[in-house]
């Protein structure tokens, strides 16, 4: 499995460190060394995974996974809905059990820029 064009200009536009590695049907896709708001959680970047299905972009993505897991500054607390560990690729991977609302995914037009916006927005909200 190929990422679309599109989003692999994304990813290198943005200088991000990706790889895709295989998933059944699909694909992980890794970005190394995310940066997350230090000044929120007990560490400034994280290792990101997002789990691209088999019928990408027609299919929504879902759910993002952070390794290692991030807890909030000061505490041994995880953020809300992120408290889950799954095994992907070898590695176990803090699930962060977010959802786009309902309709806001675009069969065939939004991908990663769009679902970039959506991590990074959620990142910054309050635990």
């Amino acid at each position: 499995m190929n990422l679309p064009e599109d989003d692999e200009a994304y990813l290198g536009g943005k200088g991000y460190r990706w790889r895709l590695l295989p998933d059944g049907e699909g694909a992980l896709l890794v970005i190394d060394g995310f940066t997350v708001n230090g000044e929120r959680y007990d560490r400034a970047s994280a290792d990101l995974m997002i789990r691209i299905p088999p019928q990408y972009n027609m299919a929504q993505l879902d759910m993002w996974y952070l390794d290692p897991p991030l807890r909030l500054k000061g505490s041994s607390v995880y953020p809300d809905r992120a408290d889950t560990f799954e095994a992907h690729g070898g590695r176990n991977w803090q699930r962060f059990s977010r959802h786009l609302p309902s309709g806001a995914w675009r069969a065939g037009v939004d991908g990663l820029p769009m679902f970039f916006n959506f991590i990074i927005e959620e990142l910054r909200r309050s635990p």
